[in-house]
């Protein structure tokens, strides 16, 4: 009975996996290939997880049970450049959200 109640969490992970990170449409026809992409991206599934874990999520409008495409719209896609000032090179964020300014130790304004 134990073993069957954690079906439903194994479920939830294929969920997940099928939505936000295409695994309901396999990219090749080569099974060696579609095996590479399940195996690499179930790797980015666990580095997700476990920054997740370790970041400030609120800080950044996320929650902890967001899924990938929001993570990756509110956290990665952030317009940014490297700009030389006064001998050095800093990384100059275009967003209102102070949390960037708390991650780099940086200061933007």
């Amino acid at each position: 009975m134990e073993f069957y109640n954690l079906r439903g969490g194994k479920e939830r992970i294929f969920d997940d996996m099928n939505n936000g990170f295409g695994w309901n449409r396999l990219p090749k026809s080569f099974m060696a290939q579609n095996t590479v992409f399940l195996l690499m991206t179930a790797l980015i599934r666990n580095f997700y997880k476990a920054i997740m874990q370790r970041l400030k999520t609120h800080e950044f409008g996320l929650r902890a049970t967001s899924r990938i495409k929001t993570f990756v719209f509110k956290f990665i896609s952030v317009p940014a450049k490297w700009i030389k000032t006064s001998r050095r090179h800093v990384l100059n964020i275009y967003s209102d959200n102070n949390a960037y300014a708390n991650l780099f130790k940086t200061d933007f304004g």
